[in-house]
């Protein structure tokens, strides 16, 4: 994407991740998110982060201590919401579960695609992060399920909780590789009747 087109999309875009929406940390948040998406965390210095944003690069350092301060708290951020996501679901019935997660995640994904992008690209570079995280928490859920009775035991919670997430997340990969599936929620009946029988069938 060229450099105006970044800035025609951007000059629309004013949410933050963490800051009320229109407040010069929101631009920063979401100018970083941005080019983080677009161009990769190395290949972004915080004197382009600050100038899509339009603010000053001492401005950007009040904010956040350093360019890795800021993408570490923009991971920390998605990543906090969506295993709030899944924990928020442990007291339904299985079924009950899987829907609500299934369309939680694609909602969020739709609501703000660079934020669910941006946890695709680069989760890998945080790995304290996995320590609690969407799949811990999906693998609680199934190992509580395995338990209780309502999943087969004798798969590792974390095998089938990776491959239940894989339903959704290797579509969202392949939406982020350019592919045009349009909105992940138009697929939501469908991924549902996925994880289901990759839970139930494994």
């Amino acid at each position: 994407m060229t450099d105006a087109l970044t800035r025609k999309h951007f000059s629309i875009e004013t949410r933050g991740v963490t800051a009320p929406p229109g407040t010069s940390k929101a631009r920063i948040e979401r100018a970083a998110l941005t080019l983080f998406v677009e161009k990769s965390i190395e290949g972004v210095s915080t004197k382009s982060i600050s100038e899509l944003a339009d603010v000053s690069e001492g401005l950007l350092y009040r904010h956040f201590k350093s360019k890795g301060d800021l993408s570490r708290i923009l991971m920390k951020t998605i990543h906090d919401r969506l295993t709030d996501l899944v924990r928020g679901a442990m007291d339904q019935p299985l079924a009950g579960a899987v829907s609500d997660i299934v369309r939680r995640y694609t909602a969020l994904a739709d609501e703000d695609w660079p934020l669910f992008a941006y946890h695709l690209l680069y989760m890998h570079r945080f790995p304290s992060l996995s320590e609690d995280g969407p799949l811990r928490a999906a693998a609680d859920l199934v190992r509580f399920n395995q338990g209780a009775g309502r999943l087969r035991s004798g798969i590792a919670p974390e095998l089938l909780a990776s491959m239940a997430l894989g339903v959704v997340m290797q579509t969202a990969h392949t939406k982020l590789l350019g592919y045009d599936i349009g909105p992940l929620t138009h697929y939501a009946d469908g991924f549902e009747r996925g994880v289901m029988a990759v839970l139930e069938d494994a």
